[in-house]
């Protein structure tokens, strides 16, 4: 055997350098039709071509020959049912004679799509029913030719080349979208564009590549052509381009030689328009035979001679199919094909498809030559060449074989991700006409330091319409877990954050989102992509956008869970993190298999929302949880009309966000309530009594609060009770920012005995009443989304008294006016709490008090400071069962007995049981727990404990463990009032004593 040298090897691995190209990335081969060069016909008569496609010899199940054809979705839409599934019989009829099914969607929606997109969204469902009727194997091409614009649009700008670019991306996504949620395997193609370098660039500025499986470009001289796929080739590498439509040839053979001229430019498929009933179909039966499967184009392979020649290697064994074409008429045709490792040629005859070897075959100095008698105006040739594992034996190619082998693993594209995603909610809900479920919301307060929360839980039936969003029925109303007994629940101001511009994965017109993959996790025992969202600009006044994170299953592409925080928020919620999860279920709501067939809900809502309310911050943990839930059930609408007829409490979900829905005086059906009353009005009784009161302080007044007052914008709440008033406005988003500037006053008429502890003992002979006004200006900024930064300063007025213990040498303090400036910052999330502030006190006047030679009295006590730090969680359980705990550490300088940190109902750190103005601290680290539970729904119990270790040198306290357990508790009373009792005693430390607090509150709407 002869060996073979270098000499002549470049050339046979130049020619093997396609076929290496068949082992590209998943990624981009995914992209390509399992054929090259691919034909397809364009036909007006789609029953016809089944037709003549019938006859003998019949496609086979992997040959490709496209069968396309004009849907006008339009007048599908508009006109009687049936004509979906007309056109999907058409594409099955299609697909039964062995063509490929290529449905041409023709869209009529007027431009701007934005103001007709509900005659959009009708194309777009009549679409989606064709393509589950079509088969898998069907290819889509979106069409837009509108119709005129109403008279209403005609005096609209006309659209930028920009504008028109973002509408068709806009159609091209939300198409693309409904067509693969409809049915997974279809592929989806352009219209036919125009080949402008200028308008493809900007069709792919709107980030279309992730909704496409081919770009069709319209016939154009070879320049244009060439630098429109040089252009698509940088945009959007390894995509299929369509030639769509070269005229029927009047030679029918020429079909095969236009398609591979078209190859060679670029295109993977070639349409052909004008094909009639009775034209040959033998060509395109041919090119669907010979060029199925991974093809590549092979240049260096193509033969010399008079001729043009088009030579396509197969991946799957190297052999080539070629396409000759002489360039005159000739008797003979010889072919010289520069690979001397080609073997075996043979002619296909167009008709039968059989292989007819070739007798005029020799191998000259140039390479292999083929001579062909009488040649038709177009022939086909295979020809064999020696296999990869052959010419690894080959000097100098070792390792070729492993070359053509190695794909690569795919690395999906996020863009990719979040199209699977949006198919597949898009089908989601195209089959979703309604459900119905039983709402429970539960909203736990949080209002300043400390364990303790108050619940409020609404719920009732829900109803769900894809045209028509939500509405929910408020049944029961329980407050911390107790049940409101009267029919009716009061309207409560609804506070809730503004509508986003843009929800994320939503399809708009303009890019309102980043995506970035972050990588794969677990979430509920699914395999995820963890991908992550945030505004693509900055969020702009006006608009309210989300960042956060989204889990996709990564087997059928389903959501599994969504966090996220809103942002741009201007409203009195200044914070909004919510995390959706989603669960599978059938149509009686049971837990279902995770697959495409399951109805996918969000079933649990959980998140943390901040009110700014009177320049104070209200943590809100929320969750909302869907039971009992029923998808496309019968009876759906007489539950729905009986609720809306009852006299429950109703929200419907709306553009605006939540309204309530009330009954009309004059017809009786309920309509949405615009304007929603943000005014309240409340009874407040009650009474408070701890050992440093004579009596108890009774409690009794009114209470008014103002979300808006008289319009301006105004925060304000104004509370009269007999010797307590208190008066606060707040101006929330001061000029616009994000500031809030308020004040607060505050008095009490009523003079508490201020009692010292000295050495195990109460000093009664140095007891001391006062009355404390006090005037606090507030200015407050959130910082981020869970921060905010509250600036302080406080006029106060102290006036103090003896009391009757009070000895005759006791020097009273100077009555003085108090100037504070403090600085806190605090920072919430999921449930937690921090807290770290310290303040600056300065007194007008600050004389010696006491008895003579008072040790506890320094000239420098004018000026002191003080200084907290706290952390805090609550944890609420199931059965309105929670628990709580809370830490914080207070310290100071230059404090003395008016100064010090105090343990009573009303100081600023509380030991249950201790009195006010009593037991002191310079310093303190302190721990509060709080475990609650209901009886029935009855009444609520909560059972606290305080623990705190303080120190002061006057007191002798040296890390002294104070502590008391108490009982808070709720009950709804007569006349539906809200009752709350608050027990506690002293159980160490110098206190013995007890307190009592016992509330009502009244609501009128």
């Amino acid at each position: 055997m002869r060996r073979r040298g270098r000499r002549g090897l470049g050339p046979r691995l130049a020619a093997l350098s396609a076929a290496i190209g068949l082992a590209l990335p998943a990624a981009l081969a995914a992209a390509a039709p399992p054929c090259l060069p691919c034909g397809g016909l364009t036909v007006e008569d789609p029953a016809a071509l089944a037709a003549a496609l019938s006859a003998a010899p019949a496609l086979g199940p992997e040959e490709r020959l496209y069968a396309a054809w004009d849907v006008d979705l339009g007048r599908i839409a508009e006109g009687p049912a049936g004509g979906a599934g007309e056109e999907g019989a058409r594409a099955a009829a299609l697909a039964g004679a062995g063509a490929t099914p290529w449905v041409r969607l023709v869209f009529r929606a007027p431009a701007p799509l934005a103001t007709h997109f509900q005659r959009l969204e009708r194309e777009l469902e009549a679409a989606a029913e064709i393509a589950r009727r079509a088969g898998e194997r069907a290819h889509f091409q979106v069409l837009w030719r509108p119709e005129p614009a109403a008279a209403a649009d005609a005096g609209a700008p006309r659209e930028s080349p920009e504008g028109a670019a973002r509408e068709l991306a806009f159609l091209i996504k939300r198409a693309a979208v409904a067509l693969t949620g409809a049915n997974p395997g279809a592929r989806v193609v352009t219209g036919p564009l125009a080949p402008d370098p200028e308008r493809l660039e900007a069709l792919y500025g709107e980030e279309i590549e992730a909704y496409l499986d081919g770009v069709a470009l319209a016939p154009a001289p070879e320049s244009e052509l060439a630098a429109a796929v040089a252009a698509l080739e940088r945009l959007d590498p390894g995509r299929a381009l369509v030639l769509d439509a070269l005229p029927w040839p009047e030679e029918p053979a020429e079909l095969l030689a236009a398609a591979s001229r078209s190859a060679a430019e670029g295109f993977a498929v070639t349409l052909f328009s004008g094909w009639r009933p009775g034209d040959p179909l033998a060509p395109a039966k041919l090119l669907a035979r010979e060029f199925a499967g991974d093809l590549a184009r092979d240049p260096y392979s193509e033969p010399a001679g008079e001729l043009d020649a088009w030579a396509f290697v197969r991946g799957e064994d190297l052999g080539l199919r070629v396409v000759l074409r002489p360039r005159s008429p000739v008797d003979e045709l010889v072919a010289v094909f520069p690979d001397g490792d080609l073997r075996r040629p043979a002619r296909v005859d167009p008709d039968t498809g059989e292989a007819i070897p070739l007798a005029g075959v020799r191998r000259v100095k140039e390479g292999l030559e083929v001579r062909l008698f009488d040649p038709a105006p177009v022939e086909v040739l295979r020809l064999e060449r020696l296999t990869a594992s052959e010419l690894a034996a080959i000097e100098g190619v070792e390792g070729l074989e492993e070359r053509l082998l190695v794909t690569g693993e795919r690395s999906m594209p996020v863009a990719e991700i979040l199209r699977r995603l949006q198919a597949f909610e898009d089908a989601q809900n195209r089959r979703l006409e309604h459900y119905s479920a039983v709402n429970t919301s539960h909203l736990r307060f949080q209002i300043g330091t400390g364990a303790q929360s108050v619940e409020a839980t609404f719920r009732g039936d829900f109803f769900f319409r894809r045209e028509g969003g939500f509405d929910w029925a408020w049944q029961e109303f329980l407050i911390n877990g107790v049940k409101w007994r009267r029919k009716t629940i009061p309207e409560i101001p609804l506070v809730q954050p503004e509508k986003a511009s843009a929800l994320p994965v939503e399809i708009t017109f303009t890019r309102e989102y980043r995506y970035e993959l972050r990588g794969t996790a677990t979430v509920g025992g699914r395999d995820c992509w963890v991908v992550d969202f945030r505004p693509a600009v900055a969020v702009e006044p006006g608009r309210s956008l989300f960042q956060g994170t989204l889990w996709v299953d990564r087997e059928i592409y389903a959501r599994v869970k969504t966090r996220a925080v809103q942002l741009g928020l201007e409203g009195e919620v200044v914070s909004n993190d919510e995390t959706v999860e989603y669960a599978p279920l059938d149509p009686a709501g049971r837990p279902a298999s995770w697959s495409a067939d399951s109805h996918f809900l969000p079933v649990r809502l959980t998140g943390q929302q901040i009110w700014s309310i009177l320049n104070g911050t209200a943590v809100v943990e929320r969750e909302i949880l869907l039971t009992e839930i029923e998808i496309n059930g019968d009876g759906f609408a007489e539950r729905r009309r009986a609720v809306l007829d009852s006299e429950a409490t109703m929200v419907r979900d709306t553009e605006r966000g939540l309204r309530y829905l009330v009954a009309d005086k004059e017809s009786g059906e309920r309509v949405v309530k615009e304007e929603i009353d943000r005014n309240r009005r409340f009874l407040v009784g009650g009474a408070f009594y701890d050992e440093s009161q004579d009596f108890p302080i009774p409690l009794a007044g009114m209470n008014w609060f103002w979300f808006d007052w008289r319009g301006t914008g105004l925060q304000a709440n104004v509370f009269f009770g007999g010797a307590l008033a208190n008066v606060a406005a707040t101006r929330p988003r001061v000029f616009g920012s994000r500031f809030d500037l308020g004040f607060d006053v505050f008095a009490l008429a009523i003079a508490p005995t201020d009692t010292v502890f000295r050495d195990g003992r109460e000093v009664n002979a140095e007891d001391v009443k006062s009355i404390r006004p006090n005037l606090d200006l507030k200015l407050g900024r959130p910082i981020g989304s869970f921060f905010k930064l509250d600036l302080e300063y406080e006029l106060g007025y102290a006036k103090y008294s003896r009391a009757d213990d009070t000895a005759p040498g006791f020097a009273l303090p100077s009555d003085h006016f108090s100037h504070r400036l403090s600085l806190a910052g605090r920072y919430n999330r999921k449930g937690y709490r921090m807290r770290l502030g310290g303040a600056y006190h300065l007194r007008s006047q600050w004389e010696p008090w006491g008895f003579p030679g008072n040790p506890e009295y320094e000239p420098d006590d004018d000026r002191y400071t003080t200084w907290r730090a706290s952390v805090g969680k609550t944890w609420h359980l199931p059965k309105f069962l929670k628990f709580g705990a809370e830490l914080e550490y207070v310290d100071g300088s230059n404090l003395d007995r008016f100064s010090k940190y105090e343990f009573g109902f009303f100081s600023s750190v509380r030991v249950h049981g201790y009195q006010s103005d009593k037991v002191r601290a310079e310093q303190a680290l302190a721990l509060h727990l709080t475990y609650g539970f209901d009886v029935g729904d009855l009444f609520r119990l909560d059972l606290v404990g305080d623990a705190a270790w303080a120190t002061d040198r006057a007191s002798g306290l040296e890390d002294e463990l104070l502590a008391g357990a108490g009982i808070a508790g709720t009950v709804i009373g007569p006349w539906s009032t809200v009752v709350n009792v608050d027990l506690g005693v002293a159980l160490a430390g110098p206190d013995e004593g007890v307190s009592a607090f016992v509330s009502f509150l009244k609501l009128f709407k």
